[in-house]
Formats: structure tokens, C-alpha cells, sequence
């Protein structure tokens, strides 16, 4: 077994999960920006916000999501359900990815509000299940939530509009 010796003695998962945080978040830029030009001739509702604005938001919505694993995955990892936890951040990373393939890259919009509903329901369901142990961590995805929420109704627009 190969061990690997970090200064300062920091926990391996302190890097790993922000990268996979990071590499999510890459993913799905990486999708959206293939899809920017079309984005840029749809028809938009008056109260869509701009790209940078949007981007700052999800910056913070990742933050936030890193920091809540990682409070999971260092003091709760015992807790009864912290496999199915880690599974539905896992689920939240693919349809993160996905909903900016369905969008932007394949211009799905009804496949896209369809799975924009899904990571809704997957944000709630986390939330439902982190508070009863860490009402903290489940509060870092509050925002997450509110902002997704919102999302699912600026694709639906989109969607009617177009």
C-alpha cells in the first residue's frame, strides 16, 4: 500500500472533494460554453440574469456544496445513511453535467426543465436527510436549492419561449 504524506497533516479528502467539486463545475462550463453562441439567439425571458452574475452564483452554490461534504464526510461518516448521502452528491454532480449537456450542447430544453425537476427533488432529498444529523451542512445547500428552483422555472420559460 502506498501511503502519501501531506504536510501539515491534512486529511486527503480536503483535497479531493473540492477537486471533484471543481471538476463537476468545470464539466458543466465546459458544456455550456460549446452552447453559447446558440444561447445567445433564443428568445429570453426580461428577467434572466446575465452569465456573469450566474456564475458567481453557482461559484458560491459549489463552495458551499464542498464545504457541507466535507463536514459530512469528516464527522458524520458513521451516520447511517452517509452512503446514500455521498451517492445523491454523486447523482447532484451528473445531473449538474447533464442538464448543461441537455441544454446547451443538445439544445433539449424539454429533456433538460425534466431534469432540472430531478436535481430539485435530489437537492430537497439531501437536505431532508442531512438536517436530522447536521442542520449546518444542510443549510450550506439551502442556497443550492433556492437557486435551482429558480433555474427550473427560467428553463421552463425558455422552454415556452422557444
Amino acid at each position: 500500500m502506498v501511503r502519501v504524506k501531506l504536510p501539515l497533516k491534512i486529511k486527503l479528502n480536503y483535497l479531493l472533494i473540492p477537486l471533484f467539486v471543481i471538476i463537476t463545475a468545470s464539466a458543466a462550463s465546459h458544456f455550456a460554453d460549446t452552447g453559447l453562441a446558440w444561447y445567445k439567439t433564443i428568445n429570453l425571458p426580461g428577467w434572466t440574469f446575465s452569465s456573469m452574475f450566474m456564475l458567481n452564483i453557482w461559484i458560491i452554490i459549489f463552495v458551499f456544496t464542498s464545504i457541507s461534504i466535507l463536514i459530512i464526510w469528516n464527522r458524520y461518516s458513521k451516520e447511517r445513511n452517509f452512503s446514500l448521502i455521498m451517492g445523491l452528491f454523486v447523482f447532484n454532480a451528473v445531473l449538474n453535467v447533464g442538464w448543461s449537456i441537455l441544454f446547451y450542447t443538445q439544445q433539449q430544453l424539454g429533456l433538460a426543465l425534466f431534469e432540472s425537476i430531478l436535481l430539485v427533488f435530489n437537492i430537497s432529498l439531501l437536505i431532508g436527510l442531512i438536517w436530522r444529523f447536521c442542520p449546518v451542512a444542510a443549510c450550506m445547500l439551502l442556497p443550492y436549492s433556492v437557486w435551482v428552483i429558480f433555474t427550473t422555472v427560467l428553463t421552463l420559460n425558455v422552454w415556452m419561449m422557444n
